[in-house]
This record gives structure tokens, sequence and C-alpha cells, in this order.
């Protein structure tokens, strides 16, 4: 009998190991570090991003191209989930429509609160190496933080929204497929990142006449203000000028001077006292005091209002203020216009709708309706 029992304690010992064992082994299929679970993002080219013309821009090495990383950018670029009450993305002040820009003068934040600059728009910058008005940062990773943070815009805190993130199902999932990470900061950047940098504009009739070989694109009013804004100021005995030297700050095929020591960043002679320090209160440098970034001009007829604050509502008033309008004792002016000698262009009414004319040609009816753009939720 004392056999029997030992036979039987020994059956349930041995029951009780094979059924933990089995256990075991079921926990272990089911650990999410296993290769079942791991996610192989799909690599997008950057030749399919990046159009030949324009060339190919210096790109993060640690952050390639991916089908997810850039589709988890945009749903971010578009969710409120960034702002501190939910009520604002980065889509409520950068709008496809008005190519990524807002046709507010200054933006609204939470609370109401306003911004202090009007929003610039969005494309083609992956090939700029300073961003914001007042060119304070240098990677579209840090860009994305500064907004995020700012009191008048998301005022989000980082570890409020790192959490939100990871309890998010939707971010649970994505950042899992595009990083094979739980949701986190730096990949919430890399993935902003990955989708800003992938915005590009080049399907204007600016783009497809650049630089001048496909003239029969042009009409002659069009084409007369290419040459206009492509020729050097040179006033003639009647103090007329056939050209209005546009092409130094916003020249190129994405009409923007890149280098920020060749027009990329100057003083363009707005009138009034200098209130806001642009870049100079960044570097606290006085040869920087009033200078901003140069935007680019493409798409510039669906960006108003215009300068860093705003305060030309068309078009017609900004070329008007190149006419006639410039200080030119702002002592930070750009070279390239206290060349002309203090001496306004004054253009004919001619000049100024043939230079209208060729300015709307830069529009990209295609970038500003292109679903890879566009808002994911709906």
């Amino acid at each position: 009998m004392e056999i029997i029992k030992k036979k039987l304690l020994f059956s349930k010992l041995w029951l009780f190991l094979s059924i933990s064992l089995l256990l075991f082994s079921c926990r272990e299929e089911e650990d999410p570090s296993k290769n079942n679970h791991i996610y192989k993002p799909t690599a997008v080219s950057p030749s399919e991003i990046f159009p030949t013309e324009f060339g190919m821009p210096p790109l993060p090495a640690d952050n390639p191209f991916t089908v997810e990383g850039i589709y988890l950018g945009r749903m971010l670029f578009y969710d409120p989930i960034l702002s501190i009450d939910s009520s604002i993305s980065c889509s409520s002040c950068h709008i496809q429509e008005f190519a990524f820009a807002d046709p507010q003068k200054l933006s609204t934040g939470v609370f109401g609160l306003k911004t202090g600059r009007n929003a610039p728009s969005l494309f083609n910058m992956a090939y700029s190496r300073k961003f914001f008005w007042d060119a304070r940062v240098n990677t579209l990773r840090d860009l994305v933080f500064e907004p995020i943070q700012a009191h008048n815009e998301m005022a989000m805190t980082l570890p409020l929204l790192e959490t939100r993130l990871r309890r998010n199902q939707k971010y649970i999932d994505y950042f899992n497929k595009a990083f094979n990470t739980e949701p986190n900061l730096l990949d919430m950047s890399k993935a902003m990142e990955q989708f800003l940098l992938s915005i590009v504009s080049k399907d204007s009739r600016f783009n497809q006449f650049f630089p001048g070989t496909n003239s029969h694109l042009l009409n002659a009013s069009e084409l007369r203000g290419a040459f206009i804004f492509n020729g050097l100021v040179d006033f003639d005995a009647q103090g007329k000028t056939k050209g209005a030297d546009c092409f130094h700050c916003h020249g190129g095929e994405m009409a923007q001077q890149q280098n920020p020591l060749m027009g990329g960043i100057a003083s363009n002679g707005l009138p009034g006292a200098v209130v806001d320090k642009g870049v100079g209160g960044i570097t606290n440098r006085s040869q920087d005091l009033g200078t901003f970034k140069a935007p680019s001009l493409l798409n510039i007829a669906l960006t108003a209002p215009y300068m860093h604050d705003g305060r030309f509502n068309t078009l017609e008033e900004v070329v008007e203020h190149y006419s006639t309008g410039v200080n030119y004792d702002h002592p930070n002016i750009h070279p390239q216009m206290s060349a002309h000698g203090g001496i306004q262009l004054n253009l004919s009414q001619e000049q100024k709708d043939d230079l209208l004319a060729y300015l709307r040609t830069m529009t990209d009816f295609t970038f500003i309706s292109n679903p890879a753009y566009s808002n994911p939720f709906k």
C-alpha cells in the first residue's frame, strides 16, 4: 500500500512538472520580443521622393525612410494628441491647401493664444540647413519639439506626451511597425522628421520652365516677369531698371537661397523700427539684428499673408514694397540690395503685373492636393 501511495505521489509530481513546462513554453511563444513579433519596415529609396532636377539632399544617416516611419510621422502631424488640451495639431497651423502655411497673420495656439510670427510654409525642407524664421534650429528632428512645448502653441510637456502615446493603442501598434519599439519621444521625432523630409513641391509650371529652356510654357507677360525676376538692377538714363534682382535670395529650382551666407538669411529692408530681432535674437550679434531666413517663393500665391510678421496681406503689397518701400537705412540690409545705391526700383505698372504673373507660375496644384501629405484620419 505504501508503494502504491508513493507511485501516485510521483505521478502527481510528474504531471505538475509537465504542466508547468507546457505553460512556460506557451509563455515563451507569446513573448513579444521573439521573431514572430518583429516587424521589418518597408524601405523607401530617397530617389522615389526627391526629383533628379533638385539633386539629392543630405539626409540623416540614422533615420532612413520607411513606409511605416513616414506614415507614423504623418499621423502625428495631424493628431491633436500633441497639444495639452488635444485641441490643435501641427496641421492646424500648416494647412495643405495653403502649401502648409496659415492664412492667418498670426496662428492661434491652445486657449486662443496667438503665436508671435506668421507660420511659414512646409515643403522641400530636406534641402534646408536652418529652420524657423530666426534660423535657430538645424534639424527637423529638433524642430518638432519647439511648437509642441511652446506655451502659446501646443503647451505640451514631454513626459505627459510620452505617457499619452504609450497608452494609445494605435501608436503602440505603429511605433512597433515603424521602429520595433514602444512609443517614445526620440522615435516620435524621427517619424515626424521622415514625414517632413518627404514633403516635396516640384510640379509647378515654374519648375517645368526652369532654368528657362521651356519658354513656350509661359505666356508673354510671365516670360517678361521671368526676365525682371532674374535681371540685375541697372538703372538707365531715365532712372528705369529692366531687372529687379530677386534671384539672389530666391534663385534656383526651389526659388530659395539655401546658403545662409549668400542671402539665405537677410534683411530685406522692411520699414519701421526693428521690433523682432530675428536671427539677432538668437546670436546676440548686432550684424544679425532684424535678419530672417529667406523663404521659398514656390507656392507664394497661396501663402498670404507675407513676411515674418504677416504685415503684407497680398502679393501686390509685397511687390510694391520692393518697388517703392525698401528701407535702405536698415543697418543690416542685404548687400545685394544696398548695392542699388539707396534708389527705389520704381517699377512700372506693367513690370509689376509681369512680375506677379511670373510668381503665380510657381503654384504647384499637384502638391496641395497630394494624398500622400493629407490627413490620414479622414
